[in-house]
């Protein structure tokens, strides 16, 4: 009875080791299982991005849309009858209106009548124009 149980224990151990260390144990299953999730998300990840590459190199290849919109975007295309306008979005005011200085914070000149405003031409010198702060129009 001895002799009987001692080898089912022994047999018992064997198992249990194959079961945990050997090269199909349940560890290395898991660790498999792991990457092939791993490998099969990045897979459908490649196809869609392949199906819309393929997608845009069929659009470019048929339509004029997709490069006219890949001129606008990357060389800055402007159609006829269009006009273009550059949109400063991190300015403050102060950055484009000239600072008054101080006597010119009453431009009523203190009897009623406006105050004319200074020629740009003997202000800056002549041949020079005064800075434009719109944006720029074609």
């Amino acid at each position: 009875m001895r002799i009987l149980l001692l080898v089912l224990f022994v047999l018992l151990g064997a198992l249990q080791w194959r079961l945990w260390f050997s090269d199909a144990s349940l560890p290395n299953i898991w660790k498999k299982e792991q990457r092939l999730n791993d490998l099969t998300m990045s897979q459908d990840y490649l196809v869609e991005r392949n199906r819309k590459l393929a997608a845009e190199v069929d659009d470019l290849k048929t339509g004029l849309g997709a490069v006219e919109a890949r001129a606008r975007l990357d060389l800055g295309l402007i159609g006829p009858h269009e006009t273009f306008y550059q949109v400063i979005e991190d300015t403050r005011p102060d950055q484009i209106t000239p600072s008054l200085a101080p006597g010119d914070a009453d431009l009523s000149g203190g009897d009623g009548s406006a105050a004319k405003a200074p020629d740009p031409s003997t202000a800056r010198g002549a041949g020079q124009t005064p800075p434009v702060a719109s944006a720029r129009a074609r």
